[in-house]
């Protein structure tokens, strides 16, 4: 049977972890094994994972950073360990005994698993490397329901609410725009092992991910929410309602020009790690986005819209090419 590492980073995290704990637990596809790797918290977390680890020692890992690295270098330096420690080559996947391979996946301290979530997604990553082959890198990933702090459901939909399009899964549009929840997401082998670095400019760690998937491999989109998406005041990155998205972004011109430059720097370095290993058109639609900031105003809109370098949807577009 495939295994499933599931990777947590957690800070400050007792408030909901031990739900979330609880959630795993309940997985009806039973080969799987959680690493957490906690970033410093001083209240209860290490307390709860300390127990848990304890009563499940053949399930759950847990480890500590020296110094807080904070969610995105935290998640990456985890998938980083935990490919590494599977002694797969660069770039390939390795079957276990019995054709059996590992399949990783990213999970948040304050959310809640659906029962069916480690099966359903491995289903999908399956389809996707019938088509494709398994040394291909693959991700894989889902849709959420939106619950308050609470539990209570917010949105039946996290994609529902947000209005993305998600047939734009390309690498022009990855590279302005990311969809993918990494709670949500199952990477292989091949893809987990392409992260020989941790990057300093990642935005987050599923941008980084997708990023890389579409750079030499393949996404995939599976439209079941499989999780409940917990929004609460410190979440690093949460959901909202299209409408107050627009206004805010709208509203914020100045953020918008430092996102903007913020995915430009991702891009570079993206660029510079792997740039000996890209597909020609792949270098190629990576080198015309960094080129955008050097181009006079006209210029830059014509090239954006040719290379599909834009956002989902009229009103993010039109955000977009107030500040390109």
């Amino acid at each position: 049977m495939d295994k499933i590492v599931i990777l947590m980073a957690t800070y400050q995290g007792e408030k909901y972890l031990e739900e979330q704990l609880k959630s795993i637990i309940a997985q009806d596809y039973p080969e799987w094994h959680l690493f957490v790797r906690d970033d410093g918290s001083t209240d209860g977390t290490l307390l709860l994972l300390s127990l848990y680890a304890n009563h499940y020692p053949e399930r759950i890992t847990v480890c500590c950073n020296e110094t807080n690295m904070g969610g995105t270098k935290n998640f990456l330096t985890l998938l980083q360990e935990a490919a590494l420690q599977g002694a797969v080559p660069q770039g390939q996947a390795a079957p276990q005994k019995g054709g059996e391979r590992t399949y990783f996946m990213f999970c948040d301290q304050d959310d809640s698993w659906h029962p069916d979530k480690l099966r359903l997604t491995l289903a999908r990553m399956k389809q996707l490397e019938a088509r494709y082959g398994a040394d291909v890198p693959a991700l894989v990933f889902t849709d959420a329901r939106v619950v308050d702090e609470g539990m209570e459901e917010f949105a039946p939909s996290f994609f529902g609410i947000a209005h993305y399009d998600m047939k734009k899964r390309t690498l022009p549009h990855l590279l302005m725009e990311n969809m993918v929840i990494g709670c949500t997401s199952m990477m292989n082998e091949a893809l987990a092992c392409l992260v020989e670095n941790v990057p300093e400019n990642a935005r987050y760690h599923d941008w980084w991910m997708a990023l890389l998937a579409a750079a030499f491999g393949h996404t995939s989109y599976l439209p079941a929410a499989t999780m409940d998406y917990r929004q609460h005041g410190n979440n690093v990155v949460g959901a909202k309602r299209f409408g107050s998205y627009v206004k805010q972004r709208l509203g914020k011109l100045s953020g918008q020009k430092a996102t903007l430059r913020a995915n430009y720097r991702q891009a570079e370095e993206f660029y510079g790690l792997y740039k000996e290993k890209l597909p020609e058109r792949v270098a190629a639609q990576i080198d015309t986005f960094l080129s955008l900031p050097k181009e006079n105003l006209f210029r830059r809109r014509v090239d954006a819209l040719r290379g599909g370098y834009l956002k989902s949807g009229i009103a993010r577009n039109i955000g977009l090419f107030l500040v390109l």
